[in-house]
């Protein structure tokens, strides 16, 4: 079974200034990408982020999430 990881490539090409974005597996960096999606990122790439990273996922990563308390609690509204 194939992963699906394009949608990672339709995200703001800005987020990934520092690496070459077609290299990101989204399971194995979830909370990393979350993380950049979260701080930086715009109203559809948290979208995206949210439809393949899936909710459930997101929930689990919140505690690990090194966030500042505006985004924080824009997340735990969001979701």
């Amino acid at each position: 079974m194939q992963k699906d990881t394009g949608w990672v490539e339709q995200l703001s090409g800005e987020l990934f200034w520092d690496t070459d974005q077609a290299k990101i597996d989204p399971t194995t960096h979830a909370r990393w990408l979350l993380e950049k999606v979260l701080e930086k990122g715009r109203w559809n790439d948290w979208l995206l982020v949210r439809t393949h990273i899936g909710r459930e996922r997101i929930v689990s990563l919140i505690d690990s999430l090194r966030l500042d308390p505006k985004t924080r609690n824009f997340l735990e509204i969001a979701l």
